[in-house]
């Protein structure tokens, strides 16, 4: 693992201003003017050593020591970010300002189709404020990856060629190119990638403890499906007020369904090779045309997992290792132009992307499930301003996507789907105030439609519909100097987010998440009513930030427990209720400079979220009674319910954590220590079980030197180095599989 990242300059609080976080500069000309510099919201930027020490390869898993984020961890080569205890459709996954269609919002075992390896810099925005220019699925809020794959620098630039070459003990061997340059005006970007890994390690058994324990495994046929076992036959005798389990030691039986072996997860490995080519060419030093294309293709195993009930297999017990082969084209397209001469316009921008991904997943090397997703954008921008104390941005996002599925465990029907949204941002900044204003209208159409081949389950998610939305966002948020070095800052959005194609449409079993996934085509909109406030202390050396979030949920798209077990796994649908969401980040940093011994940052964090079900009533109502039976109260019998298939707090949760790093800079030597604490999360939905606190140790160390004639950095990064069985509470495959064990890698990477 790596260290949070909790440096004044990296974690800036609610509504700062953009051009107060420092960054590396790509493009003075055209990055400043991007949303995502332009909303005044909480804001995280890794750029630099600390991006290159923080490189994982999953998107998730390389953000998940920024301070609120956290990892959906589904192995080690898929990982999906979360936002302040939420992820999935909430949390907007985009490149270079433009969002990713991809299918790993749907299911967490998909691939997100995003090379951190590639990243020149990567933005977290926290909190719903971004909807306003990325709609409701950045409802908790927006990863941002800058890849550079349009070269966007035409001036005066020292362009160098790079190596890195990594490999080591329980880790994965890479190898990595990037070769740039300009020819006559015209700049190009050349990314090469090849990473593979086997089986990884882990330092005790893959799967969880509980999974051979008969006395847990015995009262919960839920955790029999999430361990994949079958038990013996149990026998159980009344003691007057409940039965009990009285199974003879030497009959009780656990079989497990897909290998628990010590010291490895198997089917663990993958490997990608990604590829990326990008030019771009400057006119009359205000214009620029760039284009980029993109190749990725991967090969990944789902850890633990065999399919129960697969229509692909000849028989009920049948098992075989589940691997998804990913193929994604991406092309990419930008026009932007400075006016230099207008008094009133700055910058005008048109962006335009084309995507296909196909993922193809194969039971013991047989297909049983595909879905090719093809998209397309286009999204103009334009800033202007008033005056300096006055400027704002006004933009447009067009996008369509087509869906297609195939094989005898399809999920989902096929979709077409089309969105069209209008946004403005308004600033003002006078003297120590400064505010933002900003709001978006948005219309989601969905059509879908039963291919020949696809077979409907028998739950709700098999009546399906046209559905359309029109969607409204608002944000208001204000920053004040209260004097130099001390600013409070809060912020208020009403956000509106239509239901994904998954939580309409889903009708059969989903495998990966060991579920039969039912949609419901009646779903309403959601809505979030965000309120957050923060404040931050710096002088001299010294800064602390703090943020406070509070997220009422109106109509809350959740997964919900039915009690029904079909054909082996558990039938679970997506239902709307009021929930809430709450939590804080607090972060510490301090800088030592000493002339003789090196500069030293110490940081230091803690951060915690709650995800729970609000409930109107007193509980005290039973829709079995014979009154409430001939004159039933909706609203109370649909809480009813809830309170019993849910309890009070929402599933996967992720578990508060603290930490403390330091870094050590001399010369051409780096280090750094970090130490997380996550703590035991017992705040847990009905159905899921507790999950243990664990630490995580890393270290990190670095020389730079000149080999060969090139300046080259030579690195060794350990993970885990405590070798902790860590299981993350928001995982699926927490009781299947742990974080991986001790790992070591060596690397080093050349300019040449």
């Amino acid at each position: 693992m790596k260290f949070k990242i909790a440096l004044l300059p990296l974690a800036i609080g609610t509504c700062v201003n953009a051009n107060e976080i420092e960054r590396i500069e790509v493009n003075p000309l055209t990055k400043q003017y991007s949303p995502v510099n332009t909303l005044q919201m909480s804001k995280t930027e890794l750029t630099g050593e600390l991006l290159q020490q923080q490189k994982a390869p999953t998107l998730g898993d390389t953000l998940s020591q920024i301070s609120g984020v956290s990892s959906s961890y589904f192995g080690a080569s898929a990982g999906r970010p979360q936002i302040r205890g939420l992820g999935g459709q909430r949390v907007m996954i985009s490149s270079n300002g433009l969002p990713v269609r991809d299918m790993s919002s749907v299911s967490d075992d998909q691939l997100v189709p995003i090379e951190p390896f590639f990243a020149d810099r990567i933005t977290v925005l926290k909190g719903a404020a971004a909807t306003v220019a990325y709609g409701g699925e950045a409802m908790a809020g927006l990863v941002d990856v800058d890849d550079g794959r349009i070269p966007l620098q035409h001036s005066a630039h020292n362009y160098t060629d790079q190596i890195e070459i990594q490999s080591g003990y329980n880790t994965g061997t890479a190898l990595l190119g990037r070769f740039q340059g300009q020819e006559q005006g015209f700049a190009y970007n050349v990314n090469l990638l090849h990473r593979e890994r086997g089986d990884f390690k882990v330092p005790k058994n893959a799967k969880d403890p509980a999974c051979n324990d008969w006395s847990e495994l015995v009262l919960s046929s839920q955790l029999q499906a999430q361990c994949q076992v079958v038990l013996g036959q149990p026998q159980w005798e009344y003691n007057g007020t409940k039965y009990v389990d009285v199974t003879p030691l030497d009959q009780q039986i656990i079989e497990h369904r897909s290998d628990n072996l010590q010291g490895k997860v198997e089917n663990s490995s993958n490997y990608q090779t990604s590829f990326t080519f990008g030019g771009s060419q400057v006119f009359a030093n205000e214009q620029l045309l760039g284009f980029s294309f993109g190749y990725t293709r991967a090969n990944r195993g789902i850890p633990g997992f065999m399919h129960l009930t697969s229509k692909g297999t000849d028989q009920l017990a049948e098992t075989g290792k589940i691997r998804i082969n990913s193929d994604q084209y991406r092309f990419d397209a930008l026009y932007s132009k400075e006016f230099k001469d207008n008094s009133f316009l700055n910058h005008g921008e048109i962006t335009a992307r084309y995507t296909n991904q196909l993922d193809d997943e194969s039971l013991a090397e047989r297909s049983v499930n595909t879905f090719e997703l093809s998209n397309w954008q286009l999204n103009p921008t334009l800033n202007y301003q008033f005056s300096s104390e006055l400027t704002g941005m006004i933009g447009l996002a067009l996008e369509g996507s087509k869906h297609q599925g195939g094989g005898v465990d399809n999920y989902l029907p096929d979709i077409n789907s089309d969105r069209r949204a209008a946004y403005i941002l308004q600033n003002a900044n006078y003297g120590p105030l400064s505010a933002q204003l900003g709001a978006r209208y948005e219309k989601v159409e969905y059509e879908p439609s039963f291919p020949a081949t696809y077979e409907p389950g028998r739950g709700q998610g098999s009546a399906i519909a046209d559905r359309e939305f029109n969607l409204h966002n608002y944000v208001a948020s204000m920053r004040f100097d209260i004097l130099t070095g001390w600013w409070v800052s809060s912020s208020y959005t009403h956000a509106e987010r239509a239901p994904a194609v998954n939580e309409l449409y889903a009708s059969n079993p989903h495998f990966a998440l060991l579920i039969e996934e039912q949609g419901n085509a009646q779903l309403e909109m959601e809505v979030n009513k965000a309120t957050e406030f923060g404040t931050g202390i710096s002088f001299a050396d010294f800064s602390i930030t703090a943020n406070w979030y509070e997220n009422q949920y109106e109509n809350f798209i959740y997964l919900g427990n039915t009690g029904v077990n079909r054909g082996g796994v558990f039938v679970k649908e997506w239902r709307q209720a009021d929930t809430e969401n709450t939590g804080f980040e607090v972060e510490l940093s301090y800088t030592l400079a000493t002339k003789t011994a090196g500069d030293f940052t110490f940081t230091a964090f803690a951060d915690a979220t709650e995800n729970t079900p609000v409930y109107q009533f007193d509980g005290t109502y039973d829709p079995f009674t014979i009154e409430n039976f001939f004159d039933p109260k909706p609203d109370q019998e649909a809480e009813y319910y809830r309170r019993n298939l849910e309890g009070d707090s929402m599933p996967r949760t992720p578990a508060d954590s603290q930490g403390l790093a330091v870094h050590w800079q001399y010369d051409q030597l780096s280090a750094s220590l970090d130490y997380v604490h996550h703590s035991a999360q017992d705040k847990v939905a009905k159905g899921e079980f507790a999950s243990q606190q664990y630490h995580l140790l890393g270290a990190y160390f670095s020389v730079t030197q000149n080999l060969l004639g090139y300046e080259s950095e030579v690195y060794i990064n350990i993970d885990n180095l405590t070798d902790e069985d860590a299981r993350p509470h928001q995982s699926f495959l927490r009781q299947l599989t742990p974080l991986p064990g001790r790992s070591v890698a060596f690397g080093i990477r050349a300019k040449i």
